[in-house]
């Protein structure tokens, strides 16, 4: 559901995303990069997506992903805890950051879609 959500709050947020809007949603990946902790990746990671989004003028869609991205939050937490975590740089988010740098909000999105289940898929318990 994030996944779907999040895409259409981006399809619509692209467009909107100024040179400042940029800027933050790159401090937000760099803090990401620079985390030391898993408490201040996932507190950049949630900045990073939400800074994604938040042009794309849906109160309401954005109140629906903050719900979504805290049960993403716990999810990575319960995550860390069982099999650990360590820093590191994330490369899904620094292709999304320049697939808007140049426009590409198709590409951006695509790659949001990915990278969102991808964590999803690695948190389903093995069958």
């Amino acid at each position: 559901m994030r996944a779907a959500l999040e895409v259409v709050a981006l399809r619509h947020s692209g467009p909107r995303l100024t040179t400042a809007h940029l800027a933050q949603i790159e401090l937000a990946l760099i803090e990401g990069d620079n985390a030391k902790t898993i408490e201040e990746f996932e507190m950049a990671n949630r900045a990073f997506h939400q800074a994604l989004v938040a042009p794309c003028g849906m109160p309401r869609l954005l109140a629906s992903l903050d719900g979504l991205q805290l049960a993403n939050s716990r999810l990575v937490f319960a995550m860390a805890r069982s099999v650990g975590w360590r820093p590191r740089s994330n490369q899904d988010h620094r292709l999304i950051l320049q697939a808007l740098r140049t426009r590409n909000v198709d590409h951006a999105c695509n790659l949001l879609t990915r990278h969102i289940q991808t964590i999803e898929r690695l948190a389903l318990p093995a069958s």
